[in-house]
């Protein structure tokens, strides 16, 4: 199966497999941290030894809620560590193509201090790339609160990995980016290993079918082909299973099998 993929939260991840393997996509496996902390090697290597008879790759999503790659308590940035460890177990049972990571950078929360958050966050991040390689995978760095491609920018310069990139949410990009979506991707295109696809009203994250809410898809796949990215999946991010197959059917309407 090609680079397309569906949210899955890993409690789901059985039935996901039944339900996304005819419509031709993979799971991004997304555990929490209670997942993590709970998750049966040998079953998960079972549901991934399933995937691959199956033909089936997958991405991951690593936890974040509570968590601060770049964070200034050391306690805080100790537990943010090992949950990404323990993430980082997992990849290697299920091999994923990327696994995505949320900076936790927030402007308002950081005052404006983008050097401090971005020391933090070369010292966190500088020995997970030798993981990121013996996994045979990507680190994508979401954005999420980010009015500007700035943070994210900045340490992917600093750690300068091919392993090290971003992941493109243009539903996040819609209710906070103040920044021109071509000049947004083109400061990241080397680097975009991944994108994210849903919708919104420019409101709320909605998580919408593409072409449910504002977003203009059309000017966005122009604007992704006009900086030569080529991110390695492309991810829908349903908040209601319903909406998988309609989705589905969209990305490959869009991007082709």
């Amino acid at each position: 199966m090609g680079r397309m993929f569906v949210h899955t939260p890993f409690a789901r991840l059985e039935t996901a497999i039944d339900l996304l393997a005819p419509l031709g996509v993979g799971p991004e496996i997304y555990p929490t941290a209670a997942d993590l902390r709970a998750v049966d090697p040998v079953a998960a290597e079972l549901l991934a030894e399933r995937m691959r008879g199956l033909g089936m790759s997958c991405t991951m999503h690593a936890p974040f809620i509570d968590l601060s790659p770049g964070g200034f308590d050391p306690d805080i940035v100790a537990v943010t560590r090992a949950r990404f460890h323990e993430t980082f177990r997992l990849a290697e049972i299920f091999c994923p193509r990327t696994i995505v990571f949320h900076s936790g950078y927030d402007r308002w929360k950081y005052v404006h201090n983008l050097n401090l958050w971005l020391e933090n966050s070369i010292r966190f991040w500088a020995p997970f790339l030798e993981l990121a390689e013996r996994a045979d995978t990507y680190i994508a760095m979401e954005n999420i609160f980010e009015y500007t491609p700035e943070n994210i920018a900045a340490l992917i310069a600093a750690l300068n990995s091919p392993r090290f990139g971003t992941c493109f949410d243009i539903g996040h990009w819609r209710l906070f980016g103040t920044v021109d979506l071509g000049a947004w991707l083109a400061a990241v295109a080397p680097a975009l290993h991944a994108v994210h696809l849903h919708d919104n009203h420019g409101e709320f994250d909605d998580h919408l079918v593409p072409g449910d809410g504002i977003i203009d898809y059309d000017e966005f796949n122009r604007r992704l082909a006009a900086c030569g990215a080529a991110p390695r999946a492309l991810t829908f991010e349903p908040h209601r299973q319903e909406d998988i197959a309609r989705g589905v059917a969209w990305l490959k309407t869009h991007y082709g099998s």
